[in-house]
């Protein structure tokens, strides 16, 4: 899905790519950067989940949040041509900064590609609002894999700006100076796989949403962005 959406941005020509949050799972394979000759910088605030990923990826420590750092970026690696972000929206704090930063990343016509999970899906509405270590023993239920010290490990989650395809959340996209080309929500998750009663009771709210869908109600977005000229 998102992998797919980023090689065809590349073969359209994005050759300049930073991936924000990518730390131990970049997005684009090594042999996808190769085959299309890009430049592929893996961003991330967390310098042991940048050790977890290979070292033929550039890599780069580095907080989107800090302004005088994306600074930096920009004049030695930028601009992009595409910023794509994967399980990484969701735990930046303040959803605005975050879109902003992208912005200055991107070259004028440049295209930023997220994907994220979204409130107000009743899960991950609990998971935000539950303290962290009663939210992590849960997920340890229902998920294996999720260690600290594994390739998909949890950290604290804020959900601000990731919501589903809203008239509002358009709007606010529009006024950081986005143009919207794609913004698909998703419903439905994997997370009660382990609860048969209750999986088969969301499964069947998710088939019903999918057929009338509620923006509020997602459970994860895909989203492509394209900064104004």
């Amino acid at each position: 899905m998102l992998d797919v959406q980023l090689r065809e941005l590349m073969r359209d020509g994005s050759r300049r790519i930073c991936d924000l949050g990518g730390g131990a799972n970049p997005v684009a394979a090594i042999s996808e950067i190769e085959r299309f000759d890009a430049t592929y910088v893996v961003v991330d605030s967390s310098p042991a989940e940048l050790a977890k990923s290979s070292p033929q990826y550039q890599r780069l420590n580095l907080d989107i949040a800090d302004h005088s750092a994306v600074g930096w970026l920009i004049a030695e690696r930028g601009p992009f041509d595409t910023v794509v972000t994967r399980w990484t929206a969701e735990h930046v704090p303040d959803g605005r900064s975050f879109h902003e930063q992208v912005h200055r990343l991107l070259r004028p016509g440049g295209t930023a590609l997220h994907l994220f999970p979204t409130l107000y899906s009743p899960i991950f509405l609990a998971n935000r609002l539950l303290p962290p270590r009663a939210s992590s023993w849960l997920l340890g239920q229902v998920q294996d894999g999720r260690e600290a010290e594994g390739d998909h490990a949890k950290f604290r989650p804020y959900y601000s700006w990731c919501r589903g395809p809203s008239r509002g959340q358009l709007r606010r996209l529009a006024e950081l100076g986005f143009a919207t080309r794609l913004y698909v929500g998703f419903f439905g998750h994997p997370y009660y796989q382990r609860l048969t009663p209750l999986n088969a009771a969301h499964e069947h709210v998710s088939r019903w949403l999918t057929r009338r869908p509620v923006p509020a109600l997602t459970s994860y977005a895909l989203m492509l962005l394209e900064r104004a000229p």
